[in-house]
């Protein structure tokens, strides 16, 4: 299938636009804001340079998501944009498997498996579910990659908890760190907590990582070690801010501080007083 740009033929069709229009549009930001309406006509419309075919429909003509995904990956391999339309006509034909086989493709590049795990998320597909648990057992992927991953297995829902707590017993310390994105959106165990607090502990520099971990969490016995380094001189504010609402989540009183040293603190109590 050949490489498209579509993307190259919207942006000189929107710069022509704009130019027929500046003088309708009194404030920049009123152009702006018709600029997604314009969009959709130009999705609408048919293009000389597609034959006649509107962008929106060029697509529509494959039935084939083996087809289209082979396609997704010339586009990504070659440099070139991957359209929205190819990606609404995979979501539309909502064959997971060729998708599902992308995802699971090593040897794929990483933007088109990416595209992949968002196509498969707006499928609400389950399918990859053991797959991106492994994914953060094993690490080896690359960090974007994994995290969206991550994000799709936050919206599978609760079935995903107790394969996540399984692979969370045999990973190591980055796994579980990982991991621990999805666990404490749900009810806390003995080892998932001990786990994070240690972690609070030893790792200064992810204070406020794991700050927001404890508090979802919702276990009290984290109150005095988080009230200890809220107190501390050696906290800046920004983690300070983090353990202060992880405090108040569960249930304590945060204590009442000033950093006048600190820069971040300086700009927001600057941008308060506007």
């Amino acid at each position: 299938m050949e490489q498209i740009d579509f993307d190259l033929h919207f942006n000189d069709a929107l710069a022509q636009w704009i130019e027929k229009n500046r003088h309708k549009f009194k404030h920049p930001e009123d152009m702006e804001d018709a600029a997604p309406d314009f969009y959709l006509e130009w999705l609408a419309t048919p293009a000389d340079w597609l034959d006649g075919v509107a962008p929106g429909d060029y697509f529509k003509r494959f039935a084939d998501g083996q087809a289209l995904v082979d396609a997704l990956v010339d586009y990504v391999k070659t440099g070139v944009p991957v359209p929205d339309p190819l990606l609404d006509r995979l979501e539309e034909l909502g064959q997971e498997e060729p998708i599902l086989s992308l995802v699971r493709d090593k040897t794929a590049p990483c933007e088109a498996r990416m595209h992949g795990v968002e196509l498969l998320r707006q499928l609400d597909s389950r399918a990859p579910m053991v797959d991106y648990i492994r994914w953060q057992v094993d690490r080896d992927s690359d960090p974007d990659l994994l995290d969206n991953a991550l994000e799709s297995l936050r919206l599978m829902g609760s079935d995903v908890y107790r394969p996540t707590k399984l692979a969370f017993h045999v990973a190591d310390e980055a796994g579980k760190e990982a991991l621990l994105d999805v666990l404490t959106d749900y009810s806390c165990d003995d080892e998932v907590f001990t786990f994070t607090l240690s972690q609070f502990k030893r790792y200064p520099d992810k204070r406020a990582l794991y700050a927001g971990y404890l508090g979802k969490l919702g276990d009290e016995r984290a109150l005095e070690t988080l009230t200890d380094v809220a107190e501390s001189d050696g906290t800046p504010y920004i983690d300070f801010i983090e353990v202060r609402n992880a405090i108040e989540r569960l249930g304590g009183e945060a204590p009442v501080r000033d950093f006048p040293d600190d820069p971040t603190y300086a700009a927001v109590k600057r941008l308060q007083k506007r």
